[in-house]
């Protein structure tokens, strides 16, 4: 724990934790103590590097730390690298400890719990099942998959469990396409400072017409969160698209400082723009014929084409159905959406 103020009185800056290795397990407790103090002075240290710190532990003998003798030690190679760090290391009762030693007793608790639950085969084939196959899972990779699977479960061989049932997926095998991974340049960008200060809007089209009679997706994404909107329209007229923007978007996340489109003449009819002047909406548009000046709304088409695959029809006339379950929810509300498994198990109590 990272604190600012005189101890006993200190207010909280940040918590970190970590977990040891099979060979860290085995070191004395003074090891296991200093072993603390450089992981959490290497984690901070851009609070820590150059100015005078206290440290202070529960474990007395670690206040004795620099006069270690023996160079085959470990404690002397460690006390080398806290030799450019400005500090003193100071001596706190277990009794006066007690913010930080609660902290890692929870963490051990609960760990403890989570390891209790026995999975039988049956139960992970239906949480893997809900957090890949179904519609909330999207058939996501094998990343994203096991770290939503660790937010709310845990069992031996879990990530090994994941990577053979993606790799299994015929559903993935079929609809999803390998690309190879480019790395762009760091680059110098004009991304908003606030969600919903710049947006953007485009067009899908066209689509198979659905039952509901809808051929077109109108788009629209945050420049900041990335969040994105998905509506089936009708046509993509201006008047309908007006319409869509505002009754979808406007009335739901508010009124935009800036909002891009392309140069369709959806949006630069005297329709959408007189609503967006109405609105004291900056409308502004990108460079014909380039495409980059969108890019994230234009590769976001990509994934969502990607994720409709997976659930329409063969003759794809219901994709209007699987739209609206295309939404990013943690990106807009912070926190992981709740599946119905998740939902069963107790509320757990939140520490601030």
């Amino acid at each position: 724990m990272l604190s600012q103020g005189p101890v006993g009185h200190d207010l909280t800056v940040a918590f970190a934790s970590g977990s040891l290795n099979n060979a860290e397990t085995h070191y004395t407790t003074s090891e296991k103590e200093l072993l603390a103090v450089v992981w959490a002075t290497k984690y901070f240290r851009p609070y820590l590097y150059g100015r005078r710190f206290k440290t202070v532990s529960d474990h007395k003998p670690l206040v004795w730390v620099m006069n270690v003798k023996d160079p085959r030690s470990r404690l002397l190679r460690w006390r080398i690298q806290l030799a450019e760090y400005d500090y003193e290391i100071t001596h706190r009762r277990v009794s006066q400890n007690t913010n930080v030693d609660a902290l890692s007793r929870i963490g051990s608790v609960s760990k403890e719990d989570d390891l209790s639950d026995e999975y039988d085969e049956d139960r992970k084939k239906k949480i893997l099942y809900e957090f890949h196959d179904s519609p909330v899972g999207g058939h996501t990779g094998v990343n994203k998959t096991c770290r939503a699977i660790k937010s709310q479960y845990s069992w031996p061989n879990m990530r090994r469990e994941v990577e053979e049932y993606v790799e299994q997926c015929r559903s993935c095998q079929v609809h999803k396409m390998l690309t190879p991974k480019h790395k762009a340049p760091m680059e110098i960008t004009t991304t908003a400072e606030h969600t919903f200060d710049k947006c953007y809007l485009d067009i899908v089209s066209p689509l198979p017409v659905t039952q509901g009679n809808n051929k077109y997706i109108l788009t629209f994404q945050d420049d900041l969160s990335k969040y994105v909107v998905a509506v089936p329209i009708g046509h993509q007229d201006a008047e309908t698209v007006a319409r869509a923007f505002v009754a979808n978007i406007l009335l739901k996340y508010g009124t935009l400082c800036i909002i891009q489109t392309d140069q369709g003449a959806n949006f630069v009819t005297k329709v959408f723009r007189n609503t967006c002047k109405m609105l004291k909406i900056n409308k502004i548009q990108s460079t014909a014929f380039h495409p980059e000046s969108q890019g994230s709304i234009e590769r976001s088409h990509r994934v969502l084409a990607e994720y409709l695959r997976h659930y329409v029809n063969e003759d794809q006339t219901n994709w209007d159905e699987w739209v609206p379950l295309f939404t990013p929810f943690e990106l807009l509300f912070g926190c992981p959406s709740v599946l119905p498994s998740a939902s069963k198990k107790p509320p757990e109590p939140q520490y601030k």
